[in-house]
C-alpha cells in the first residue's frame, strides 16, 4: 500500500477506469444477447405463422399476435385451449426424449483434467504421509 496520496489517487482512478470499461463491455455483451434472443423470437414467431411448427402453434401464434395469449401462458399451462394443451403434451414428449438421450449418452465418469489428476495425486500422497506418520507415532 502506498503512502503517497497522489499515487493512491492515480491507482483509484485507474481502477475506476478499469471498472467502467468492464461495465461497458458487460452492458454491450448483454445488449448483444438480448438482440440475438429478440431476433430468434421473431424468427420463431414467423415460422409459427407459416405453420412450420404445426397447426397448433400456428393458431396459438395468431392468438399471441392478437394479444389473447402469450408464449409464457402456453408453456406454463395458463392457456387451457386445446392447441395449448396439445403443444404442452408435445413438449413433454420431446423433453422426455431429450432426457432419455442424455441418459443414454452418459457413458460413465467425466474424464479428469490434468489439474484434477495432479490434485488427486497430491491428495493420495498426503493421505499416505498421514497414514505413515500415524503408524510411526503408534496412534493406529
Amino acid at each position: 500500500m502506498t503512502r503517497d496520496p497522489a499515487e493512491a489517487i492515480a491507482q483509484l482512478q485507474a481502477a475506476t477506469a478499469q471498472l467502467d470499461a468492464r461495465t461497458r463491455a458487460l452492458a454491450a455483451a448483454r445488449e448483444q444477447r438480448e438482440a440475438a434472443r429478440a431476433d430468434e423470437a421473431r424468427k420463431t414467431a414467423e415460422a409459427r405463422r407459416r405453420g412450420e411448427h404445426g397447426r397448433d402453434w400456428q393458431i396459438l401464434q395468431q392468438r399471441i399476435d392478437l394479444g389473447q395469449t402469450s408464449e409464457i401462458a402456453v408453456i406454463q399451462g395458463l392457456d387451457v385451449s386445446a392447441e395449448a394443451r396439445a403443444v404442452r403434451k408435445a413438449m413433454s414428449v420431446t423433453l422426455g426424449q431429450v432426457v432419455d438421450q442424455a441418459a443414454e449418452a452418459d457413458e460413465g465418469p467425466v474424464p479428469l483434467t490434468p489439474e484434477m489428476v495432479d490434485a488427486q495425486q497430491r491428495l493420495i500422497e498426503t493421505l499416505q504421509r498421514l497414514r505413515d506418520s500415524t503408524r510411526a507415532s503408534g496412534l493406529q
